[in-house]
């Protein structure tokens, strides 16, 4: 079995996907990977902590197309536990692990110097 995805970042021109060898999954089929870099400068900051615009953002969104559907990237910061720091969106998150019945802190990656969770989310239909 193989996947076959396109990406691109909006704004973005130069070449972000590495693409990985075959790997076998727990199916024991074989899929095409991709690793995709969202560079820095595609990540919006679009929430603070505390509310303060000159600190750390503790939301940043991007927009990737993944075979042609736009997808909302949104990124929450985290603490060393990997609890997400802004109140505000920890309850939303809360319930977007327990839909997917995942009580594992996710895996983070290092913007900015800080560690962020990520989440995507499809585009409404209008888009």
């Amino acid at each position: 079995m193989s996947a076959h995805m396109s990406f691109s970042v909006v704004n973005e021109t130069s070449s972000f996907i590495s693409p990985l060898p075959v790997a076998q999954n727990d199916a024991s089929s074989q899929v095409d990977d991709a690793v995709i870099q969202i560079p820095d400068a595609c990540w919006e900051p679009v929430d603070f902590l505390d509310g303060n615009e000159n600190g750390i953002p503790s939301q940043l969104l991007a927009t990737l197309y993944v075979n042609s559907c736009p997808m909302h990237f949104e990124a929450y910061l985290v603490d060393e536990q990997g609890d997400i720091c802004d109140a505000r969106h920890q309850q939303a998150i809360n319930l977007v692990k327990a839909a997917l019945r995942d009580d594992e802190p996710w895996k983070s990656f290092s913007y900015g110097g800080h560690d962020y969770v990520m989440i995507a989310i499809p585009f409404g239909i209008s888009r």
